[in-house]
């Protein structure tokens, strides 16, 4: 099995023409994951890259009730767990390395804060795209790109627009 790379996305807050830049930056990616405000825009993103999304309700995705709260995506055996981040504000950090071992993940995905983050905790890497289109820790969108090779995560590299 060869190297595939999965994007990696979160708050877009609607900037369509974030998405478009994106997926010009990331043409080999097999699929995307999008952390959550907005959910309508992965549909925009499913249409544009034409591979998989899969999302989940963030904070401001009060009236987007087909997305979950909180999910798990396997590609090629690794286990990926997606949520916004905004349920917790004390010890996020601990309760995303809780949520990803209880899930059995590799690596656990999240927004909300707006700021990029990669972190290992124990054997899960959890990771913050950071925003598409309101980054508040750079003038310059953000996003990510995980890296699975043999059915293991490989890594996962932050990016910029």
């Amino acid at each position: 099995m060869s190297q595939r790379q999965i994007g990696i996305v979160s708050d877009s807050h609607g900037r369509i023409d974030t998405i478009e830049r994106m997926v010009k930056q990331a043409p080999e990616v097999v699929c995307w994951i999008h952390a959550g405000d907005y959910c309508e825009d992965a549909e925009v993103l499913a249409a544009y890259a034409g591979v998989p999304v899969y999302a989940v309700r963030g904070n401001n995705d009060l009236y987007t009730y087909q997305e979950p709260d909180c999910r798990d995506v396997v590609v090629d055996g690794v286990i990926i767990t997606v949520i916004h981040g905004h349920q917790w504000y004390d010890n996020r950090m601990e309760k995303l390395a809780e949520l990803g071992k209880k899930h059995q993940a590799s690596l656990v995905v999240f927004g909300h804060t707006h700021c990029q983050l990669l972190e290992k905790k124990g054997k899960i890497i959890i990771v913050n795209p950071g925003s598409l289109s309101l980054p508040r820790d750079g003038k310059t969108g953000t996003y990510a790109v995980g890296t699975i090779d043999n059915s293991t995560l490989a890594g996962v590299q932050l990016c910029k627009l």
